[in-house]
């Protein structure tokens, strides 16, 4: 029968943990404790697990009830129906992924009963155990109701149907692939490709190194994952998993093992054979890329983690009075200017073909405003505005990118933020916002609408969105937030903060202390998120930093008499402390009032250059905009971003890209080749 699993040893051993990590992990998301919460503040018990590595361990466990749940419900219903067998019930125990127990489910789960299903009713089971046996011997009283060729016909239905079901075989078959086999794909027919319509013929040439392509399972980078599902989808390529003798026959061998048959199979069980290799071959070739499919979408979320925090991770800029400007030719110019607290002052126009006016009008707002920095985002008319402002404005200008910008100003969430303001109104303040406080601002922006990555469209969305969730949640509560200028939407991510409580927390500003949080916070939320708050007109330094109300006692014991070695004293003060508390503490203490967020990705601007002033070998100095599989996207002050090969990314050779730079990173690049003609540029990170 189906033993529970002992999900602690199974998942330590998996993820190569101490079991007691893993104990701890249940044991307070049991008390509902967050990741962040785990992570950051309870390190003395779990030893200093990360976020990743607890997610990994309850994603495991959750993987692992599901499977077995699966298993219980398939055992459930197949005993009821009086089929189960001792075979199938050793399958469905051996069942390694949730795609294995479906494949020997289905055929239970169906109203309409399958040949092999009908064969067992009809008592044929006892012929097939025969043939099995590597013997044709059919019992007389079956042969008064059946003829000979019936029941050789019916029994071998059900010899197949569980050799498609085996889970020995299946897992052979899949180590016997992974292993030492191919996947392959060719071009479709001249006559299939006619039948594409003209948007789709314009990629055919797009696949071209994939019209024979060979290559071993194991060996199989993401990124050519990626190129045989799109050419497969498109209808462009033929892609299988090699299927020949030599396999056929090292599985035959596997099922005579199974069987312990020395013998060569006689003809009724090889044909058996034959007709339940072919079942469990395609079977295991769905399972297989399947897999090969998760494979390449956990290395492009990954890019997009990695891509993500790098963005929300950026350097803030309070405290200024800024101008944004949204470039526009053929309408106008959208102008804002924004105060020190974010607030929208003042809106108004300018239009580029009118230059005196434009020039006058931008010289009385930055004199009125004494506005400090201006801000332009990059389109199609930034080089205009920026040559413009170098007539009025003699401080720097920053351009920002504006991607996902569009998606915020028509959602709900800016209509709740601005309701009085048109679409156009929101979308320049949260450019200009962005400046401010990147983290603030692309938390209320849909994840997968900023450009961190490539490819999001070919990904499950709910997994995307998820994975990305976790980068946002991090970052937030790894920065902390103050909590008097936090949006409801910024706290919405704050450990245990709901969307309910987060609006209970901004309708009660501002805040003297953290204590006074006691009053809009239930115990749990207080206990859970009061860590990663700030509350800057404290008059409790501790406030400000990342230790908890419950640890001051012992933080100001360890500050005032330096100590970093555990003592009776500080036993009484926090009984779990250990040497990771008390690092934590000095660390916390030794960060006070600074910035986590060490990195400006800000542009400032430049001269406006076009490829015809380009000239080969002049080094150009701007920004990394996206990072992927096998390329670095540059924003040079040119219309399109360009690409860096990872072969020009370093003068040593380069396994990963982002191993030298992430999105945002400053670096030079050196023009390598240039066409005019074709509007393409060819840059190198080698030799400067």
């Amino acid at each position: 029968m189906l033993q529970n699993p002992n999900y602690i040893d199974l998942v330590s051993k998996t993820l190569n943990l101490k079991p007691f990590q893993v104990s701890v992990v249940f044991e307070l998301t049991l008390e509902w404790s967050t990741v962040p919460f785990i992570a950051r503040y309870r390190k003395e018990r779990t030893w200093n697990l990360d976020e990743s590595q607890i997610r990994d361990i309850i994603e495991l466990q959750k993987k692992e009830e599901n499977l077995f749940n699966a298993k219980n419900t398939a055992i459930n219903w197949i005993t009821e129906l009086w089929m189960m067998t001792e075979e199938l019930m050793q399958n469905i125990i051996n069942a390694k992924t949730l795609k294995e127990v479906e494949e020997i489910y289905k055929p239970y789960k169906s109203k309409k009963k399958t040949k092999a299903m009908l064969a067992i009713e009809k008592w044929f089971q006892v012929v097939a155990d025969n043939i099995k046996k590597n013997k044709l011997e059919i019992p007389d009283n079956l042969l008064k109701s059946y003829s000979k060729e019936e029941i050789i016909e019916w029994s071998i239905d059900i010899i197949w149907a569980e050799i498609s079901a085996n889970s020995d075989l299946r897992h052979y078959l899949i180590e016997e692939l992974y292993n030492y086999w191919n996947i392959s794909s060719s071009k479709k027919s001249e006559k299939m490709l006619e039948k594409l319509n003209e948007k789709d013929k314009w990629q055919i040439s797009k696949f071209e190194i994939y019209f024979d392509f060979d290559i071993k399972i194991s060996n199989i980078k993401p990124y050519q994952i990626l190129a045989l599902n799109r050419g497969e989808n498109l209808w462009i390529l033929n892609v299988k998993i090699e299927k020949n003798e030599e396999i056929f026959n090292n599985v035959n061998w596997k099922y005579s093992n199974i069987l312990w048959l020395r013998n060569q199979f006689i003809d009724e069980l090889l044909e058996a054979f034959k007709i339940g290799y072919e079942a469990i071959f395609s079977s295991v070739e769905n399972e297989i890329r399947s897999d090969l499919n998760e494979k390449w979408e956990d290395d492009s979320i990954k890019t997009f983690q990695t891509n993500l925090q790098a963005l929300l991770m950026t350097k803030p800029e309070y405290w200024k009075i800024i101008l944004a400007i949204d470039p526009g030719f053929r309408a106008w110019c959208k102008l804002a200017v924004l105060d020190k607290i974010w607030n929208p002052i003042y809106f108004d126009k300018i239009f580029l073909h009118s230059l005196v006016e434009a020039n006058k009008k931008l010289k009385e707002i930055i004199k009125k405003y004494e506005i400090e920095d201006v801000i332009v985002w990059n389109w199609t008319w930034t080089d205009d505005v920026q040559k413009l402002l170098t007539e009025v404005f003699t401080w720097e200008v920053f351009i920002v990118n504006e991607s996902g910008a569009s998606v915020y100003s028509a959602s709900d969430i800016a209509q709740d933020e601005f309701p009085n303001l048109d679409s156009l109104d929101r979308w320049t303040i949260s450019i200009w916002r962005r400046y401010i406080d990147p983290l603030s601002e692309l938390v209320k922006v849909p994840v997968w609408s900023i450009w961190v990555g490539m490819y999001q469209h070919d990904m499950p969305e709910k997994k995307l969105e998820e994975k990305l969730w976790y980068v946002v949640e991090d970052s937030v509560n790894q920065v902390g937030i103050n909590v008097n200028l936090a949006s409801i939407y910024l706290l919405n991510h704050i450990s245990w903060i709901d969307k309910r409580q987060a609006k209970k927390i901004y309708a009660s500003r501002p805040y003297k202390s953290r204590a006074e949080l006691k009053k809009v916070l239930s115990e749990k939320a207080y206990e859970q998120a009061i860590w990663f708050l700030r509350v800057p007109e404290s008059k409790e330094e501790l406030d400000n930093t990342d230790i908890h109300p419950d640890q001051y006692k012992l933080a100001k014991y360890i500050i005032e008499n330096k100590k970093n070695t555990i003592d009776e004293k500080m036993k009484e003060l926090y009984p779990d402390v250990n040497t990771e508390t008390i690092k934590f503490i000095i660390d916390s203490y030794n960060n006070l009032w600074k910035e986590k967020r060490v990195n400006s990705t800000h542009m400032k601007s430049k001269k406006a250059i076009s490829l015809e002033s380009l000239s080969t070998w002049e080094i150009l100095d701007w920004v990394v905009r996206n990072v992927v599989a096998f390329w670095a996207f540059i924003d040079v002050g040119l219309k399109n971003d360009w690409l860096v090969h990872i072969s020009e990314l370093s003068d040593s050779f380069v396994k990963n890209p982002m191993d030298i730079v992430k999105v945002w990173d400053k670096v030079k690049v050196r023009v390598t080749a240039i066409d005019i003609e074709k509007g393409k540029i060819q840059l190198s990170m080698r030799n400067i």
